[in-house]
């Protein structure tokens, strides 16, 4: 399997790092993409759709590069983010509005060209960018930059901490990655458009967004509405996203999909993130001080059916794929539901302050299932972490595929799963009946329970556990209340069968009523 990206040096870091600029913002010249409106005509999804559906019928031309000075292509991670947008020339700048856009030049990894279009009272013109809109200060050209420069993408602007639209809220850029931020977040897990043939034996296929078309927003509106042409070598896809930050930011996106021949796996929603070491991982590098380094520590699971289903990240030895059978799922996300600062210790990287990000299908889905896929990694620079949906049926050219769905992008929420949950998940050496030697087979698995009704029971409860293997035998199951966090520890230890992974699951219970979640968990021997 081609190896999963590097991690996008411009989607995390660097967009933090943008910092607004002190030049004498009066003296900026006004946007070249700002430019009278004609009368509107009605410009809207249907045309992006129309779009789609004309590249899809005829075969694929792949974008041409940028037509870019040669050392721009050669530019290093930091030398790309010393390229600044002028805040003062924002586009809606000049408007008391929510919402401000500035844009990204392209270069570095980014050298393919992004068509940005602005959509004001109906009627849809290309923002065309002078050199102007950039500072180019801080970083050492060789020759001065091009009258015209090509965009990358785009980045979306609100008021999340104060009056004023300076907080980013939302970034596309590269392929059809995107990111979602909502209060007290720092950027961390993406998004993307789709992702076909990810964890096949063969090259992934990476989808492009090829143009976008900004609405301009009402100056009261505290949503924005923007489209999406999205192209690669097996579809075209029209895409619809509606944005609304808050607290919880949230993201409703409306697409179809022109096949123009069969793809062997579609990805709906994928999420990419990165797990390097954890409660239950050992494999940090050493010297690393840091007890925790991830994006994302559960792959989260709201059934058809109504389970909810929990299962810890990992950085394992060697690919791991997970499936998980549903039919209409309620819904899915990859989640950071470790919050405390003290189980990280990076005051440079945030991961506390990481978002998780959470898909809500709209409407029915159909049989399908969730895949989780893991691939060892020794860096934190990697996103090694994807999920998605696929649907059982395969799809065939000449099919057009719809859909909806609401991502949240969220810190902390009590309904990701509205009972108990699991908080802790730890792996280790099997003591068997408190003899002092440590079995040479035998693994102790302990998971913490919290929240819920849990925070409300005593320990004297008959608050039981519900636990099973697939292969090899539970040897011991233990239920313990601790009191001095107001959770449960289950103790589990397995003796495996030497060959397959245990696939092992766990939920508590009071009066047979389910208390939490089910907490899922591979073990390989």
């Amino acid at each position: 399997m081609q190896k999963l990206r590097r991690r996008d040096a411009a989607m995390g870091a660097l967009l933090t790092a943008l910092a607004p600029m002190s030049a004498a913002r009066a003296q900026l010249p006004k946007p070249v993409g700002e430019i009278p409106v004609p009368p509107p005509s009605g410009f809207g999804y249907e045309n992006v759709l129309e779009e789609a559906r004309r590249r899809a019928a005829a075969p694929y031309q792949a974008p041409a590069p940028a037509e870019l000075p040669a050392e721009w292509r050669k530019f290093s991670y930091d030398q790309y983010q010393q390229i600044r947008y002028r805040p003062a020339a924002s586009l809606w700048s000049d408007r008391k509005a929510f919402f401000r856009a500035q844009f990204f030049a392209a270069g570095f990894i980014y050298s393919t060209p992004v068509d940005i279009n602005v959509v004001t009272e109906g009627t849809s013109n290309p923002f065309v960018a002078s050199r102007e809109l950039f500072d180019w200060s801080d970083i050492k050209l060789k020759e001065p930059p091009p009258e015209r420069i090509p965009l990358a993408g785009f980045r979306l602007h609100y008021p999340l901490h104060g009056p004023e639209p300076v907080d980013e809220v939302a970034v596309f850029l590269g392929a059809s990655y995107f990111r979602l931020l909502g209060r007290n977040q720092v950027y961390g897990i993406s998004a993307r458009g789709l992702a076909i043939d990810t964890g096949l034996q063969r090259q992934e296929e990476f989808p492009t967004f090829r143009a976008f078309w900004l609405v301009t927003p009402d100056p009261k509106a505290r949503e924005i509405t923007f489209y999406a042409l999205l192209d690669s070598p097996a579809l075209a896809g029209a895409y619809q996203f509606t944005l609304r930050p808050g607290t919880e930011t949230r993201l409703e996106v409306t697409a179809t999909l022109f096949l123009r021949h069969g793809v062997g796996l579609l990805g709906i929603a994928p999420l990419t993130s990165m797990f390097l070491a954890g409660k239950n991982s050992d494999r940090r590098a050493p010297g690393d001080y840091r007890p925790e380094v991830h994006d994302s520590d559960g792959l989260l699971l709201e059934t058809g059916a109504g389970e909810w289903i929990w299962r810890p990240l990992s950085n394992p030895a060697e690919l791991d794929i997970a499936s998980f059978g549903d039919r209409n799922p309620r819904g899915f996300g990859l989640i950071q539901r470790e919050r405390a600062f003290d189980q990280y210790q990076d005051l440079q990287a945030l991961y506390h302050q990481r978002p998780s990000l959470w898909v809500e299908p709209m409407g029915e889905w159909g049989e399908g299932e969730v895949r989780l896929i893991q691939i060892p990694t020794d860096s934190e620079i990697h996103d090694n972490i994807v999920a998605f949906w696929m649907g059982r049926e395969p799809v065939k050219g000449g099919q057009q595929v719809q859909l909806r769905y609401r991502l949240h992008s969220f810190s902390e929420a009590d309904r990701f799963p509205p009972g108990g949950r699991a908080v802790a998940t730890r792996v280790g050496v099997s003591d068997l009946y408190g003899t002092g030697k440590p079995s040479k087979t035998a693994r102790r698995v302990m998971v913490d329970f919290a929240g819920g009704d849990l925070v409300n029971l005593q320990p004297e409860h008959p608050v039981t556990a519900q636990v099973s293997v697939s292969v090899g035998k539970l040897l011991k199951a233990e239920l313990l209340p601790i009191a001095a966090t107001r959770a449960w520890r289950l103790v589990a230890d397995v003796e495996p069968d030497g060959k397959k992974p245990i696939e092992m699951r766990a939920f508590l219970r009071l009066y047979d009523e389910a208390l939490t979640e089910t907490w899922t968990y591979r073990w390989r021997p």
